[in-house]
């Protein structure tokens, strides 16, 4: 079965957080210059385009980036439809037995390049419905898992307290609801609020 990428790049032009950061990539060292050797700099934000965020983001004495356990990213996956809807309740999330990894698909951010004036959200009750299930990783197509005004990023928190990891920005325009492999990892960057992630998708054999 294919790989199918669903990590939005990280050019010059995608949309980050108004105010954060902007991605910028140039060359320090140029061959085409005359240097011997061509050396890229990078410099964004943790929170732009595909990552994790480590509970630091949102708690003065949460674990940073290098607490996140990489291999929670990787294996066994459910994509969700979630979409055509404002508040994502628990009657999105199926009652059969559910992989540790969840991922909603909501085409809440449908141009990478334009920010969103709002997104979709998960309702409290289907945190919990995702705690009970079992999940230890929730994804989402979206800037966040909180609206996009909220000060006290109320899912952030309750999601920590369930023990889900929060994986944000992914682009799932190319998949469909159903069972898949996941491999994400993060980067190890210590003392980090968050990390980019490389992140790809493949159905797995049989499933529907």
């Amino acid at each position: 079965m294919t790989w199918i990428d669903v990590t939005r790049p990280l050019q010059h032009d995608l949309a980050g957080w108004p105010g954060d950061t902007p991605v910028l990539l140039e060359q320090k060292w140029s061959r085409a210059r005359g240097d011997s050797v061509t050396v890229g700099r990078l410099q964004q934000s943790l929170h732009t385009g595909t990552h994790c965020d480590a509970p630091f983001h949102f708690l003065d004495h949460g674990e940073t980036a290098e607490a996140l356990d990489p291999l929670l990213l990787c294996g066994p996956t459910m994509v969700i439809d979630a979409g055509n809807t404002n508040i994502i309740g628990p009657d999105r999330i199926p009652t059969t037995k559910l992989p540790q990894r969840v991922l909603l698909r909501t085409d809440g951010w449908p141009d990478s390049l334009k920010f969103p004036d709002s997104i979709p959200v998960m309702a409290p009750d289907t945190i919990c419905a995702l705690a009970d299930a079992g999940v230890k990783v929730i994804g989402v197509d979206l800037p966040s898992v909180d609206p996009l005004d909220s000060p006290l990023l109320a899912n952030h928190h309750d999601l920590y307290e369930a023990g889900i990891m929060i994986l944000e920005g992914l682009n799932l325009s190319r998949v469909t609801a159903g069972l898949y492999e996941m491999l994400a990892l993060p980067l190890l960057i210590p003392g980090a609020d968050g990390t980019p992630v490389r992140a790809l998708l493949r159905r797995q054999p049989h499933a529907k």
